[in-house]
């Protein structure tokens, strides 16, 4: 990830997050998001139309603060298993989030990722369309 780039994500308190269906239908929604060692995180439900794109492709592109704002490619994917990340999310989206977070949301996510009815997602930045194929393999 550039230094411009890292610094908008570090200043913007969201992210717009264009995902891709199997036939390259984009889709994109405003997201609450977590930087971490270079990596952007997010949580969603497992049973989200964005859950779904993302297990399947893993193809994203991140807008950064606005849908026209700056933006890379990327490759998501789900992180089960990782309390310790889930801890430290929560953690940054109070600090981030302050309102929102403490009274209502925060136990929402918790609860989620606890149950297993949300997940929490990573994304690198910089895997661009021909990246993305070489990762997956040949057709």
């Amino acid at each position: 990830m550039d230094a411009a780039l890292a610094t908008a994500l570090e200043r913007a308190r969201y992210i717009y997050l264009t995902t891709y269906s199997a036939a390259g239908k984009p889709g994109t929604v405003p997201t609450w998001f977590w930087l971490h060692d270079g990596a952007v995180y997010l949580t969603t439900q497992r049973e989200s139309l964005k859950a779904g794109r993302i297990r399947k492709t893993g193809r994203v592109t991140v807008h950064v603060g606005r849908p026209d704002g700056p933006s890379v490619e990327g490759r998501a994917e789900w992180v089960d298993d990782r309390p310790d990340l889930e801890t430290r999310l929560l953690a940054a989206y109070r600090r981030k989030y302050r309102l929102l977070v403490p009274l209502w949301m925060g136990r929402r996510i918790r609860r989620g990722l606890a149950a297993k009815t949300s997940v929490l997602i990573r994304i690198v930045a910089g895997c661009g369309r021909a990246a993305l194929a070489e990762a997956d393999g040949p057709p």
